[in-house]
């Protein structure tokens, strides 16, 4: 079976890249994000409901993992996160699920508005920069200096912020651009 990049596949790899658990292709996490890549594991048809097993980390009640077993996915993954910089270098909804992945498993919005992302590695960053976001890295954290031109990018692919309020008026005001 030869495997082909889609976005979708682009949105879990981003999910999966940062959060990444030991076992399989498997992340930790609370129970909202667990829960989000669950449904993209299945949506995606990347594995099967019966298939998809869990534990939970020693002495972490709120921390999950959530793994499955496919080999040849793991290996097509790590190749592209390995090859990031290629892959994403443009803007076309390849790189915008990959980075709506990357957001819904380490980024956030906080109370005042700022947007960041709490994890990435200097590959993220370079393909943020290539893209034209241009972060500002403050105490660990990875601040968008264009918050709402980043949350319009990626907009249509989050699962997780995709009923923000932030995001609906940037959707609204488009809608009423159009």
């Amino acid at each position: 079976m030869k495997l082909k990049l889609t976005p979708q596949l682009s949105y879990f790899i981003g999910l999966w890249k940062e959060k990444r658990g030991k076992e399989g292709i498997g992340v930790y996490g609370d129970e909202e994000f667990l829960s989000i890549f669950a449904k993209a594991a299945l949506e995606f048809k990347l594995t099967e409901p019966n298939k998809l097993l869990t534990a939970q980390e020693e002495g972490e009640e709120e921390q999950g993992t959530l793994y499955f077993y496919n080999s040849a996915y793991r290996k097509f993954f790590q190749g592209i996160i390995n090859d990031e910089l290629e892959r994403f270098k443009y803007r076309n909804e390849y790189s915008a699920s990959f980075l709506a992945g990357l957001f819904d498993a380490t980024g956030g919005i906080s109370k005042d508005g700022k947007v960041f992302l709490s994890r990435c590695t200097q590959k993220d960053e370079m393909v943020l920069y290539r893209l034209g976001f241009n972060p500002v890295k403050r105490m660990g954290k990875l601040y968008f200096t264009k918050p709402l031109k980043f949350l319009a990018y990626i907009g249509p692919f989050t699962k997780k912020y995709g009923d923000h309020p932030i995001l609906k008026k940037i959707q609204k005001g488009a809608a009423q651009v159009e």
